[in-house]
């Protein structure tokens, strides 16, 4: 069977570029050579004398690297699809999706998914460049891929969840239908438009009324994990490419929400918050992958949000100053050629839809039959009903259809999403050679005709006089009206609020001195005022505003960073009212307001090596030392800021913050021990073969930090017998040490202008001991053996944190058998027999987060006395295991009885997730505290439904642990 639509030689463009021919057409025949000998190896070596075949090669090896590098790895598939053709290709491929086991794993679905993108893209590139398919097959390929790619995706992260007991599905075989689990598509992926390198739109929420589990307060947690799972499956990194980026950045307020959210949440939200941007386009929504028909039931009761029973004019206003932003935003001026940006340009593909989209939302809510989806589809039903000329929609359409092309062959050269034309005019000259087109010139006349046709259409309807809205200027309000209408809007002291509201309009407060400041600010007031009102104390958020303004460094970075993200003063305002330690650090540093607009924070990854490397990469550019401490102490500021957002707004499990702190503190302390070495050598040299080491010790060893944990280190050095150092000083080891351990303590502390970095408690040398030049491993044993049991607790589990090479494994390795020397477990069995437990309600009295860090320390005890206990039994540990996992670890290995194990996990993992977010409010808070944010957050840490139970799950978990204590401590 031969396809002849591919032999048509005059189907190909003849891009030119002899050289690049040149080059690409010896890496073809060098591939041949490397195949085995066959019918593949064959039709390798007579495709450039076939016809079409010479003419298909020239093509792309001119004008696209992408494709050029996919037809020279892949001449097998190359072959299948000359003989057989793109439709029966395609399908083998959909079809081999489709079939995909949902327990084959998640390494076997990357490599399915990489190999299947790759091929398509191929397939896809080379039937719309031979005009086999037309523009609705292209994108509609395209997105059938990433439908098959979600539905894997799911598929196989859904399939594990059954696997680990918290998911019972009817079927495992098809663990999406009835999850409960709903991937809404948008943008292109939803209209079945997606372009040649798109990423996929995705809201991710899930049903809780169809969610076959009974941890139905675990269903958070699961699914935030399975959306960070889903997000690196479909954007792993490979040498080839990634098979789709993931954009979660429509679901509801994504600033201030997890990547997954439920139904009820998202309803609320679109009831009482929802914007004309998002009505917009809700209207592509729809389900692509997982729960169908969860997914349809959601968008039929969100149906009202999007579309109005009344003619909805203002939403034409609306989608205008939302596109004059976009222009603003993308320096849209006038039309251009070289440069031109096809999808926000001027005439571009974004003024077509938002001309669809607004007329679709004016009249969808009276006629349904304008809720159609696809962007030329909704066009032509505009027409039939009298709303749009027929001569708009044929400009729109057939600007559309080739604006897409062009769209397409842009992105086919390198395989980015880009949807800019080249500036540099060789390459501008190849592309439209690529397109078809004799040159440059000639395309650039063609081009600027539609990009002016759609100009003409998209500026005539917007321009149209609609009805306005009236409004009385804030300015003419005299104060009483003030005072009345903030307490009509739920202000409890509407006097002093307006008090406020009036300093901030007459200029009157530190950020407001400047003209552009103070302008700035009485723009904001009128949105402040009621972001504030969407929180449960609007007062306390005022004031806090008001707070945070007086002490602000560079107001008019600040005020133009709300003007330009409104909803993030929501998110500000929630911050002020629920989470007080968190207001703190931003009152303190505002820089980090700027992590708040950075949308790649949603799925940035939390793992300890790109942690490293994000440090590294901030520190790299540092100019000396002190450069680099302050970059440091930023560094670590954002990190831990963005980890109490996250978790206030439920987009991290409280069991995991412990761990990430723990590593956040873990990248830091590294990165200074380096920069501190390096700079101490440049001063005063180095000690031949001298060695140091820093070790967790504390809260920090067991990776259990919180945001108010000081820091505890031991610092070890060893240095041979006699030994000085290099420098002009010559300073022997026992001065060097010394001097070095001071030097690099000094980088985390405050000084001048600087605040510290961390609180740091040296354990040892003791504070009491300047001797750290005998600071080895031996000394540490000794000092173990003359500590009390308290003291000897911390350094039960140690972790090397920094290093000199060689040295790691020597100072971790001392600490067992110096521990067992001590005896330390039978002194530790005396200390967890007579640590009395704490009195009071763990949520309804002061002292509250002292109460459960005491249940912490008795579990930690505990887990301290049984490690040291085991002798040689004691499990192996991996250094980034949690006590969670010591406890499991001691249960494996007979140390522990099982049942035991799994209570005391139950109970580590509660009390680990209400102090986390305690921490939020603060060390002094009792019950009427808690905001309403987190009153349910406390009832998913412990399992239960209401939030008046949440004390009594504590007090049933402390009772568990201390029984439990006492029958092993005897």
């Amino acid at each position: 069977m031969t396809n002849r639509g591919f032999q048509n030689v005059q189907a190909w463009p003849r891009t030119g570029n002899p050289e690049r021919c040149e080059i690409e057409f010896r890496k073809w025949h060098e591939a041949v050579r490397r195949l085995e000998p066959g019918e593949e190896r064959d039709f390798a070596e007579a495709l450039p004398e076939l016809a079409g075949g010479r003419a298909m090669l020239e093509c792309l090896f001119g004008a696209s690297p992408f494709l050029s590098g996919r037809l020279i790895r892949d001449p097998g598939f190359v072959r299948k699809l000359w003989t057989e053709g793109p439709d029966s290709c395609a399908e083998a491929i959909f079809a081999e999706l489709e079939r995909f086991p949902a327990a084959a794993g998640e390494e076997e679905a990357r490599r399915l998914l990489s190999i299947a993108r790759l091929r398509l893209a191929l397939l896809i590139a080379l039937a719309d460049i031979a005009g086999l398919w037309d523009l609705e097959q292209v994108t509609g390929a395209m997105t059938r891929l990433a439908e098959a790619a979600c539905s894997v995706g799911f598929r196989t992260l859904l399939a594990q969840l059954g696997a680990r007991g918290f998911l019972e599905s009817a079927d495992p075989e098809d663990p999406e239908a009835d999850s409960g689990l709903i991937a809404l598509g948008l943008g292109k992926l939803g209209g079945r438009e997606l372009n040649y390198s798109s990423d996929i739109d995705l809201i991710l929420l899930y049903d809780p009324d169809r969610v076959p589990t009974r941890d139905a307060y675990k269903t958070e947690a699961r699914f935030l994990n399975l959306a960070r799972s889903f997000i690196a499956l479909l954007s792993a990194r490979s040498v080839e490419g990634q098979t789709f980026r993931v954009d979660l950045r429509l679901r509801p307020d994504p600033v201030a929400t997890p990547l997954v959210l439920s139904t009820k949440s998202a309803e609320r939200y679109y009831e009482k918050r929802g914007q004309t941007w998002e009505r917009a386009a809700l209207i592509k929504a729809r389900p692509v992958a997982a729960d169908i028909e969860a997914g349809e039931r959601f968008l039929e009761r969100i149906a009202p949000f999007i579309w109005r029973p009344n003619l909805d004019f203002a939403t034409v206003r609306d989608l205008r100053d939302i596109k004059k932003r976009i222009d603003e935003q993308h320096g849209s001026g006038a039309i251009g050629v070289r440069g031109h940006n096809l999808k926000l340009g001027r005439g571009g593909i974004r003024e077509i839809e938002f001309f669809a989209q607004t007329h679709q939302l004016v009249w969808g809510g009276r006629e349904p039959r304008f809720r159609t989806i696809p962007t030329c589809e909704s066009l032509r039903t505009l027409t039939a009903a009298g709303h749009v000329p027929p001569e708009a929609t044929e400009d729109l359409i057939e600007a559309y259809r080739f604006l897409r092309n062009c769209e397409h062959r842009v992105q086919m050269v390198a395989d980015k999403q880009t949807h800019s034309l080249p500036k540099d005019p060789a390459e501008y000259e190849t592309l439209a050679r690529f397109l078809g087109y004799p040159d440059g010139q000639a395309y650039s006349r063609e081009l600027i005709g539609y990009l002016q046709r759609v100009e003409l259409r998209y500026e005539s309807f917007f321009e149209f006089p609609f009805p306005a809205e009236t409004e009385t200027p804030e300015g003419s309000e005299s104060q009483a009206e003030l005072v009345e209408r903030l307490g009509r809007m739920g202000f409890r002291e509407p006097a002093d609020a307006a008090a406020i509201v009036a300093k901030w309009r007459g200029g009157r407060c530190p950020a407001a001195q400047e003209p552009l400041s103070r302008e700035l600010l009485q723009t904001l007031a009128s949105p402040l005022l009621i972001a504030m009102c969407g929180t449960t104390d609007p007062d306390l958020a005022l004031a806090r505003f008001d707070s945070l303004f007086d002490n602000l460094p560079d107001s008019i970075q600040t005020f133009s960073l709300f003007q330009a993200n409104l909803h993030t003063m929501e998110t500000v305002a929630e911050i002020m009212v629920s989470a007080p330690i968190v207001y703190e650090f931003l009152q303190a540093r505002p820089f980090l307001l700027e992590t708040l607009v950075a949308p790649e924070e949603d799925a940035a990854t939390w793992e300890r090596a790109a942690l490293a490397g994000d440090l590294a990469a901030d520190l790299e550019p540092a100019a000396g030392y002190e450069d680099a401490l302050d970059r440091l102490g930023e560094w670590v500021d954002r990190l831990r800021f963005r980890v109490c957002v996250q978790l206030l707004f439920q987009s991290l499990d409280p069991l995991q913050v412990p761990a990430l702190l723990s590593d956040i503190a873990d990248c830091a302390l590294a990165a200074l021990h380096g920069q501190a070495s390096a700079e101490f050598a440049a001063r005063f040299g180095r000690i031949p073969g001298g060695e140091s080491a820093l070790l967790a010790v504390g809260a920090l060893g067991v990776r259990g930090m919180t945001t108010a944990s000081p820091v505890d280190l031991a610092f070890l050095c060893n240095a041979p017998a006699g030994a000085r150092a290099d420098g002009l000083e010559a300073l022997d080891a026992h001065e060097y040490f010394e001097r070095f351990l001071a030097f690099m303590l000094e980088g985390v502390g405050p000084r001048n202008d600087r605040r510290g970095i961390y609180d740091i408690s040296l354990r040892f040398p003791p504070p009491s001991e300047a001797h750290p030049a005998q600071a080895d491993p031996s000394s540490l044993g000794r000092f173990l053996a003359a500590a009390d049991a308290r003291t000897c607790m911390a350094f039960a589990r140690v972790r090397v944190i920094a290093s000199s090479e060689g040295f790691a494994a020597e100072s971790g390795g001392i600490l067992p058998e110096a521990l067992a020397k001590a005896g330390v477990g039978d002194r530790l069995r005396g200390e967890l027999a007579s640590r009395p437990r704490a009195s009071g309600d763990p949520l309804h009295e002061a002292g509250s987060v002292a109460y459960c860090r005491d249940g912490l320390a008795k579990l930690d005890a505990l887990l301290r006395y049984l490690l040291l206990s085991a002798g040689p039994s004691r499990p192996a540990l991996p250094t980034d295991g949690t006590s969670a996992d010591a406890f499991r670890a001691l249960s494996e290995s007979g140390s522990l009885a099982g049942e035991d194990g799994a209570r005391l996990v139950d109970a580590w993992e509660g009390w680990t997730r209400v102090q986390a977010l305690q921490r939020l409010i603060g060390d002094e808070a009792d019950s009427d505290d808690v905001p309403a944010k987190l009153e349910p957050l406390f009832q998913s840490a412990v399992g239960v439904d209401s939030f008046g139970d949440v004390s009594g799950r504590l007090e049933a978990i402390a009772t568990e642990v201390e029984e439990i204590c006492e029958r092993l401590a005897k």
